[in-house]
């Protein structure tokens, strides 16, 4: 990558959450924490208004956007093959809300890689999933951001019953073959796991719940990995 698509690729990084560190933006573009220090300066210089909150992170200044963004050939074949992946993947929302975005970035492509990307599409085959489907990655990923509780009906294993239950979402993780939400569950006082292809019915409360600030995803599946693999005493 010459210097020049280096720093659009750091400007489109900032832009793409609140605050983004040096760490970051060095570790993708595999240069050294002073190198960003001279491209967010060469961006200033030509007017970008980079503001940094001391030890945190840059960011852009409220109100200022990019131009579109124009997808290339590269980056448009990843979406391509990623939107196969996703059919063999047991998630009916994720593959809808992903094949919607990615007729908005076929949208912005000439009729010539149109057409190369229509020619790769018919090109690359997936195999069916054999676990079962669930639908609500979506609303369970908006409970999480807007800290909405949700109402579930959840088919127990073994005996199979429809139970309900008031969950407070705290993440999701895929484990290869099915997605699961970790959440606080009001019944049993609890966090607790519910694989979305059990969930039978789920209605967003109109009741918050407060974030549990403190809660890591990562720590936790490392934690539940060494439970899972303990050796029997």
């Amino acid at each position: 990558m010459n210097r020049l698509d280096r720093i659009t690729s750091i400007l489109i990084q900032i832009q793409s959450k609140r605050l983004t560190t040096a760490r970051e933006l060095a570790q993708r573009h595999e240069v050294t924490n002073r190198t960003i220090y001279r491209d967010i300066k060469t961006l200033r210089l030509a007017g970008v208004p980079i503001g940094e909150e001391e030890g945190k992170g840059y960011f852009l200044v409220e109100g200022y956007r990019l131009p579109p963004v124009i997808f290339t050939m590269e980056e448009a074949r990843a979406m391509i093959t990623t939107s196969k992946i996703l059919n063999y993947h047991a998630e009916d929302s994720l593959k809808q809300n992903y094949g919607s975005a990615l007729y908005k970035i076929k949208a912005v492509l000439s009729l010539k890689d149109k057409d190369k990307l229509e020619l790769l599409n018919s090109r690359i085959g997936y195999q069916k999933p054999w676990a079962p489907t669930s639908i609500f990655l979506d609303a369970i990923q908006h409970s999480i951001t807007e800290n909405q509780k949700l109402k579930i009906s959840y088919q127990t294993r073994g005996e199979g019953h429809l139970k309900e239950r008031i969950i407070h979402p705290y993440a999701v993780y895929f484990s290869g073959a099915v997605w699961s939400t970790i959440a606080f569950c009001e019944l049993r006082q609890e966090i607790r796991e519910f694989r979305l292809d059990r969930i039978k019915e789920l209605l967003v409360q109109p009741t918050h719940f407060n974030p549990n600030r403190s809660f890591r995803i990562e720590e936790y599946l490392e934690e539940r990995s060494k439970k899972l693999f303990e050796p029997l005493t």
